[in-house]
């Protein structure tokens, strides 16, 4: 990839990558959106997107570029600035005088990452690609992984302090190159979000009477286009959600972008596939009640201060056997349940007060940096990299 280093790097140049091109979606969007506004011209933007939407496609300082091609390669080596939610490429070595930005894609401190995510056998299908791992343990391929992002990353974007110390122990990145003010993903909880609200009814079809019940769940393990099989029974979960709050609801899903789908056979027709909505903030928007497992979503739904709970029937599993936990469960800020039944008692006994104090709670204990100004902040420092 070195050769692409006989061509210059362009000052006033960024690109973007979310989720290796898969999405227009997550920090790198709103770090662009509040770039674009701000700067417009004055900047050559870059868009790392397999489907990208018209709004990018017809923008005249916005080129795309698809992930692994030859356009990429050029641009992703050319480039002042790079912004990306996970780390970008081994193979693509960072030069000496570009800046590279890994937002990171989820915040708080719960499942276990990088070097310190236990010995799993979910790598066995890429034993003749991986070379620097056994079939069966992905211990090496997370180091060879860590030691070529700390090369690669200039600043680590963090929630809390919380977050850089877990990270810290996770990844290889010297200490002083994170940055702790919040996700720019997150700034919308700190303002009135009611047009972002019906734009995402208006997407998905839900009538503004109807109440939301969103259910998103992590994945396990490392497991690409895994089929999750969780066994949640969503009419016991409005039943109970009519029964605290009253009303009509609407069951919302969007499935882990490393999985496949639920259990069809056990989710009802009226119930909404929202799996390939791209911005996850816009659907924490419209969610009454937010239900997830060990996702860091959670983190950012805190910030609502609105109703969630986690659905953890493998909670023994998932915490001695696959990823395991950085927080004890019982200091997360929504309560847990490993069954149906302890689902909707959690959620027929909701109580707002005790909800609050331990949202609170939590993020006091995690030390949140997000204030509603982690996008203003990480531009100034762009702006100033690239000499605006």
């Amino acid at each position: 990839m070195r050769i692409f280093c006989i061509f210059p790097i362009r000052c006033n140049q960024i690109i973007f990558n979310s989720q290796k091109g898969t999405q227009y979606a997550c920090n790198p969007r709103y770090i662009y959106e509040y770039l674009e506004n701000k700067y417009g011209g004055s900047l050559q933007y870059i868009w790392c997107l397999q489907n990208p939407p018209e709004v990018l496609v017809s923008h005249p300082h916005v080129r795309i570029v698809s992930y692994n091609s030859l356009r990429y390669f050029f641009y992703q080596m050319t480039s002042k600035v790079i912004v990306a939610n996970i780390p970008s490429p081994c193979y693509l070595p960072r030069r000496k005088k570009q800046f590279m930005i890994d937002t990171w894609h989820g915040g708080g401190a719960y499942k276990r990452c990088g070097i310190q995510t236990p010995k799993q056998s979910s790598l066995s299908n890429m034993k003749n690609v991986i070379k620097t791992t056994e079939a069966l343990d992905n211990t090496k391929w997370e180091l060879y992984k860590a030691y070529y992002n700390a090369l690669d990353t200039s600043l680590f974007m963090t929630t809390c302090k919380r977050h850089t110390e877990v990270m810290f122990e996770s990844q290889l990145i010297p200490r002083d190159r994170y940055i702790e003010v919040g996700f720019p993903r997150n700034d919308i909880f700190f303002s009135d979000y009611q047009d972002i609200k019906k734009k995402a009814q208006k997407k998905l079809g839900i009538s503004p009477d109807k109440k939301v019940v969103l259910f998103a769940p992590t994945y396990r393990g490392n497991v690409k286009n895994q089929q999750n099989d969780l066994n949640l029974d969503i009419d016991q979960c409005i039943d109970a959600a009519k029964e605290r709050w009253g009303g009509e609801w609407v069951f919302v899903y969007r499935m882990h972008i490393l999985s496949s789908s639920l259990d069809k056979g056990k989710i009802p027709t009226s119930a909404i596939n929202a799996s390939q909505y791209d911005e996850m903030q816009e659907l924490l928007c419209i969610a009454d009640i937010f239900i997830t497992d060990y996702s860091s979503s959670q983190w950012d739904f805190a910030l609502t201060g609105k109703p969630a709970f986690l659905f953890t029937p493998d909670l023994d599993y998932y915490m001695y056997e696959d990823r395991g936990f950085y927080t004890p469960i019982e200091d997360w800020a929504f309560p847990y349940a490993k069954s149906n039944e302890e689902l909707a008692e959690l959620i027929r006994n909701f109580d707002e007060d005790k909800h609050i104090q331990k949202v609170h709670r939590h993020l006091d204990l995690l030390q949140s940096c997000e204030d509603g100004h982690a996008t203003e902040k990480i531009c100034d420092i762009i702006v100033k990299e690239i000499g605006l």
